[in-house]
This record gives C-alpha cells, sequence and structure tokens, in this order.
C-alpha cells in the first residue's frame, strides 16, 4: 500500500475564503518581487478552477497511490484566508472513503475558538491537524498553545506542522518552521505523535534528531525531491528510525509519480524504500 501523508486537495469541488480572487489578491497582490512568486500565484488559481477531484484520484490511480493525507489550510489571522476549509475536506473524504484521510487545520492564534474547532472537525471524522507556523505566524514551543495540544492529544489526533523554510507564499516567518521548536512540546507531550514535513529543509540534522530522540516525532519527505542528496538517510538507518520516515507529495507541488520516481532512485535498501512508500504510514494512522 503505498500512502501520501500530504497533499493539498486544491480542485473546484473546495472552497476558498473569502473568495478565490481575494484570496490571491491577500496573499500574492502587495508583492515587491512579483517574478518569484508567480508560477506559485498561477497555479494557486490554475488548480481551484480547472482541477476537479476525480482527476486528483485518476493522478492517484496513474501513479500507484492508494490513500492520500488531504489537508485544510486556515491562515485567517496571518492572511485573513481558509484554503480549503475543514467541512471540504471531510466533504471529499465522503466522496471517496477509501482513497482519502481527513486533516484539519486551525488558526492557534486564534485561542479557545482554535481549540473549539479542532474537536468539531475531529468528532465529525478528521484524523490529523495540520499546521504552518510560518504561514499563521505562530511559535510552536510557545506555552500558550499547550492547550491545543493538550487537546490534540486527548483526541488521539496526529499533528502534522510544517518543519521547513517557506518558499511558496511571500511574507512568512522562517524562523517559525525550525524544528527545534518542537521539542518543548514533545518532551511534555510523549504520547503526542507529531509529524515534521519537507524533510526538515534546511535543517536536517536538527529534525533529524529529533526523530532520532523523541518516539511520538516523525518526518515526512515531501517537496525537495530535488534536494534528497543532502538528506540524511545513513542517519535514520544508523538511528534506526526508518520507521518513522513517511512519503509525502506536497501535491500539486510536485506530483505523486516524480515523487515516487525520486523515491525510486535513491541508494537506500529496498526494505527502507518501501517502509517510506507507505509501510510506516499505514502504521502510524493505524490502518487495517
Amino acid at each position: 500500500m503505498v500512502i501520501d501523508m500530504h497533499i493539498h486537495p486544491f480542485c473546484k469541488e473546495v472552497s476558498v475564503t473569502p473568495s478565490l480572487q481575494q484570496a490571491a489578491e491577500r496573499i500574492y497582490g502587495p508583492l515587491l518581487d512579483r517574478e518569484r512568486f508567480s508560477h506559485f500565484s498561477a497555479l494557486f488559481e490554475f488548480v481551484f478552477t480547472q482541477i476537479s477531484v476525480d482527476d486528483i484520484i485518476r493522478s492517484m490511480d496513474d501513479s500507484g497511490l492508494d490513500k492520500a493525507v488531504i489537508v485544510a489550510a486556515d491562515y485567517t489571522t496571518a492572511k485573513g484566508v481558509v484554503a480549503v476549509t475543514n467541512n471540504d475536506v471531510l466533504k471529499l473524504t465522503r466522496m471517496y472513503p477509501e482513497r482519502f484521510i481527513p486533516f484539519c487545520s486551525v488558526d492557534p492564534t486564534m485561542g479557545l475558538s482554535a481549540i473549539d474547532e479542532l474537536e468539531r472537525a475531529v468528532e465529525a471524522g478528521c484524523r490529523g491537524l495540520k499546521l504552518v507556523p510560518p504561514i499563521q505566524l505562530f511559535d510552536f514551543s510557545d506555552p500558550k498553545h499547550f492547550s491545543l495540544w493538550e487537546k490534540a492529544l486527548e483526541l488521539d489526533i496526529i499533528v502534522w506542522t510544517h518543519c521547513a523554510h517557506q518558499v511558496s507564499i511571500p511574507g512568512t516567518d522562517a524562523r517559525l518552521g525550525h524544528p527545534m521548536l518542537i521539542e518543548p512540546v514533545a518532551l511534555r507531550y510523549p504520547g503526542l505523535k507529531i509529524v515534521l514535513g519537507h524533510c526538515g529543509w534546511p535543517w536536517l540534522l536538527e529534525t533529524a534528531s529529533m526523530v532520532a530522540r523523541h518516539a511520538n516525532v516523525y518526518v515526512d519527505i515531501s517537496v525537495y525531491i530535488d534536494r534528497y542528496h543532502y538528506f540524511p538517510w545513513d542517519i535514520y538507518s544508523l538511528d534506526n528510525v526508518e520507521h518513522k520516515v513517511l512519503f509525502a507529495t506536497d501535491y500539486p507541488l510536485h506530483s505523486f509519480k516524480e515523487t515516487l520516481d525520486a523515491i525510486d532512485a535513491l541508494d537506500i535498501p529496498q526494505s527502507f524504500k518501501q517502509k517510506i512508500r507507505g509501510d510506516n504510514a499505514r502504521q502510524l494512522l493505524r490502518i487495517e
């Protein structure tokens, strides 16, 4: 079974608030460096107007992908934008219950209302929480967010957090993507399963340290397929944590096939590749 731990279900069937045009203006409108972000802004418009959920499923089928974690994205405070709502990921999962696994998103800076929304979304069927500190502009280690982690632990869900710098959206704070900001939370809540997204780029060794030292911390290898030769695969093997490396694409930023091809090309044992493609995610997600 091949499982993608992180895709954005950007398609015609989902919502962007306040509207696609206003969201694009709020995210990409006031740019001083338009050329740098032109690809991302064009992709943002294209996927929400031209791609259907059936197209996503066909791409999964063509690549041999069995299941995918689909994520919502709540950037309310920082950007005034929600790009796929929690209700959207639940709706798509009802359409394809054997293919999609829904992860909700909340804005941690909204305090109690974020906790209430997390509880509502999980009770409605979401299996995890997706967060992007560099965009949402919050510090994962700040004690004022401990009540959110306690609720996630109580609900027995996975917390996926962007653990890298951020290049697709302007005005983000890379410092908030540093893996060591997860340290106090991993120590305080050893039962809370945390996935560090996007390889931990560029903090690859710090990310490997987090995964090796904390039984509850995992890493996904999405986005940076052209930099896999920098990723310390041997360290994960030496530290006996191959079982905590997860396949993910961050679709549509990268396709399912090109990421799987990049894994196939790695000079690591086939047994490790098999763990990455799906065995590890299957265990983490408790899929029979």
